[in-house]
């Protein structure tokens, strides 16, 4: 079961915040995990290797690039986890959504439940899915696109062997080659690990719409501050091959559990497919 959870938030008064909560918001997420089973978030929280999960920032947060933002008890914020772990998902829907507290604190700030949800119907983005669903409802599809779109809201980036920093770039064997590699590290139905190889020779970036953002997380040095970038992109496929153009249109629905990037468990990398588009390449 992988499994996308919305939570609406209200703060109780008027404070100033770091603009970047995803830390925060992080350790909020595991003591909820650890107040129902505490041998699961000790595995989420300790390790080096990928995580199945995903917490944001306060979307509405940050917006404007500075390092502090303002809660304002007339406005309600957004939260937002996913799992792409059965055991982790099984928690959250059968122990953690059921007894969730009226009211939770994050960067300190105290902000009470005003909406909980995995229901497609009541948020855009929250969601449930199994990875065989997945699989049916992108690769067995009677007609499988050249066209793939992503909207990245929160700022994305990625580690590139050799580079210090991070890049900020949405490129396709980049966005495509972390996801696979999630995939396969949690999925019971593997994917051919040459989807990268196909994303970096026969995918192009055929639009986008994309502004940088910085954030901080509060570290000392580089390792505190990444750029990244938030938007649209749209890739079409230059060598149609349906094995392949099927791969992409399951990987690019998956990114609504996995997210894409570095830093997605603490607030990056927030990402969603979007609605094919009508008309050709879309240039």
């Amino acid at each position: 079961m992988l499994l996308s959870w919305v939570l609406t938030l209200q703060p109780e008064e008027e404070a100033t915040v770091p603009s970047n909560q995803g830390r925060a918001a992080h350790a909020w997420f595991l003591g909820r995990v650890r107040a129902a089973d505490a041998t699961l978030a000790d595995e989420l929280h300790g390790g080096q290797g990928l995580r199945p999960f995903t917490v944001s920032n306060l979307w509405e947060l940050g917006r404007e690039g500075g390092p502090e933002a303002s809660l304002l008890p007339a406005r309600t914020y957004t939260l937002r986890a996913t799992s792409f772990s059965p055991r982790l998902s099984a928690l959250l829907r059968e122990r953690v959504l059921p007894g969730l507290p009226p009211a939770l604190s994050i960067g300190g700030a105290a902000l009470r439940v005003v909406g909980s949800t995995t229901d497609p119907a009541q948020h855009p983005w929250a969601a449930g899915a199994t990875f065989e669903g997945l699989v049916q409802q992108f690769t067995l599809a009677a007609d499988v696109p050249r066209t793939v779109g992503l909207r990245f809201l929160s700022p994305t980036a990625f580690r590139v062997t050799g580079k210090k920093r991070a890049v900020p770039l949405p490129l396709p064997a980049l966005v495509f080659g972390g996801l696979v590699d999630k995939w396969n590290a949690f999925a019971p139905i593997q994917v051919h690990p040459d989807v990268r190889r196909f994303a970096e020779e026969c995918l192009a970036v055929s639009s986008y719409g994309l502004e940088t953002r910085r954030v901080l997380f509060g570290e000392d040095g580089e390792r505190g501050a990444y750029s990244g970038f938030v938007g649209r992109c749209h890739y079409y496929v230059e060598v149609p091959d349906r094995y392949w153009m099927g791969l992409i249109q399951l990987l690019a629905g998956f990114s609504l559990y996995a997210g894409v990037g570095v830093r997605t468990t603490m607030g990056l990398g927030q990402a969603r497919k979007l609605e094919p588009r009508s008309g050709g390449r879309g240039r």
